[in-house]
């Protein structure tokens, strides 16, 4: 409740002891598309006050975004840099959703057109912004993971935030969820967390808050629920390495940040 709108009425049955999580739907629309703009909060204003709130009532809350085409906006890199320790997963050169296609003896035979050769340059402009966004996400302490696994294209997205994950520095990897109660939040959903996303796309998600009441038979229920939300971030964390390297190379130089400040509201 201190999330939406700071109060709690007494008619009410939100209490419920038997609750296992509260899903609350968010939507977005472009005012363009229906040349007036929504009477309602945007999906992007509401994942920005989850990430603030959450990060504002426990110090030891944690955050994990996943994103297929990494641009995120100032906006809210800012709410995730509030955390400590962010961890961000996106895809990388062999798993982007532009990746070239293998290129075959008939393709070989084609010219390759005006249109192909911007697609294909799309994952390296990504990669450009990718290695931007982790100067602030390593300052932070955290990671950002690229997903590579040959035959696959990622495409995966969402936000975990967890508090109390006491183990993660402890044991290792601590990109990883290694305590699965530990889970607060999470989003699932179209959003791809991006400029384009935020500002030209028609986006749908849902956040889901877990509730901290407890009962025997709730908690077995809710274990079972989050040992699932956890294990779909591990599971993709397995196949994805640190982005190491994050110098930008020069080549192109200053044409190619042009055309990139350009492109980067359509990525």
């Amino acid at each position: 409740m201190k999330l939406f709108d700071g109060s709690k009425h007494s008619n009410e049955s939100n209490d419920s002891k038997d609750t296992i999580a509260y899903a609350i739907p968010t939507f977005q629309m472009p005012n363009s598309f229906l040349q007036r703009p929504l009477n309602l909060p945007s999906d992007t204003k509401m994942t920005r006050e989850l990430l603030l709130t959450a990060s504002k009532y426990d110090q030891s809350a944690s955050v994990r975004l996943s994103s297929a085409y990494l641009n995120l906006t100032p906006r809210l890199l800012s709410a995730l840099t509030t955390f400590g320790a962010p961890y961000i997963l996106t895809a990388g050169m062999i798993s982007h959703g532009f990746a070239p296609k293998p290129v075959t003896e008939t393709t070989k035979r084609k010219a390759v057109g005006a249109v192909e050769k911007i697609k294909a340059s799309i994952p390296e402009a990504f990669l450009t912004l990718v290695k931007e966004t982790a100067v602030s996400i390593l300052a932070k302490g955290g990671k950002v993971l690229m997903y590579e696994r040959l035959g696959w294209t990622f495409h995966a997205k969402g936000v975990w935030i967890t508090a109390g994950d006491d183990k993660r520095q402890a044991i290792g990897d601590p990109e990883l969820i290694h305590i699965s109660s530990s889970l607060v939040s999470t989003i699932i959903g179209s959003g791809n967390y991006g400029a384009r996303s935020e500002d030209l796309d028609v986006e749908s998600n849902c956040i889901i808050v877990f509730n901290d009441s407890t009962t025997d038979e709730k908690e077995k229920k809710e274990c079972r629920v989050k040992q699932s939300v956890a294990t779909e971030w591990n599971e993709m964390c397995q196949s994805s390495t640190d982005l190491s390297d994050i110098s930008s190379k020069k080549d192109g130089g200053k044409l190619k940040r042009f055309a990139l400040d350009l492109m980067k509201r359509f990525l």
